[in-house]
């Protein structure tokens, strides 16, 4: 039997699949331009937060609107590990402590939010890592400019037309344009890359016991 599908259906069927292929391959492409200029880059990160990790540092995550989401995401892969041999490494995300965060929020002090909580929590030789879309709140810029100050390690993932300022930043992956859905994939899929090799480079060297 014979299925008719109405013509308004069919074109309606039609524009979503053209949509989905447009959609894919503009999603290809943003990855092979962005990935192809951060490759080395990444590797480099990498390399330079497992030195950290080697010695005892802690991952301290961060992030504002949608990112405090990612931060989140990023600190538990770090702590509890999907795959089998990777050890579960120190990490936090910053917007978790909704305490520090709702009262700084109702003080003066709401842009230095992240900043309080890294001079508090963090130490020489952490990781701090920060989310962010253009327009780039100040509490990201200050969290960034309190992670250098304090002796950290400080990588940030951002998108939209502006960046963070680099020498407060020891490693910035940013994605060019407005489209904040195509930033955010590769935003995930940078901080898994650095997850992966992460564990690649403890596991070639054989991470130590940290007391």
């Amino acid at each position: 039997m014979t299925v008719q599908v109405q013509p308004d259906r069919e074109a309606a069927l039609a524009n979503g699949r053209a949509f989905l292929i447009a959609r894919v391959r503009d999603s290809n492409l943003a990855g092979e331009a962005f990935f192809g200029g951060h490759a080395q880059a990444i590797a480099a990160c990498a390399a330079t937060m497992a030195d950290h990790f080697f010695t005892g540092a802690t991952l301290l995550v961060f992030g504002s609107g949608p990112h405090a989401t990612d931060a989140q995401h990023n600190a538990v892969e770090f702590v509890h590990p999907v795959l089998p041999g990777c050890r579960a490494l120190p990490a936090l995300s910053l917007t978790n402590d909704m305490a520090t965060v709702t009262g700084l929020l109702q003080t003066d002090a709401a842009a230095d939010v992240y900043a309080h909580q890294l001079r508090i929590l963090g130490r020489p030789g952490d990781i701090a890592l920060a989310l962010a879309h253009a327009p780039v709140h100040p509490s990201i810029s200050r969290g960034l400019e309190a992670g250098r100050a304090a002796g950290m390690l400080t990588v940030a993932l951002t998108s939209g037309d502006e960046s963070v300022e680099r020498e407060h930043v020891d490693y910035v992956f940013h994605a060019q344009g407005s489209d904040r859905a195509a930033a955010h994939e590769l935003h995930l899929a940078t901080y898994h890359m650095l997850w992966e090799l992460v564990h690649i480079v403890l596991n070639h060297r054989g991470i130590r016991a940290v007391s």
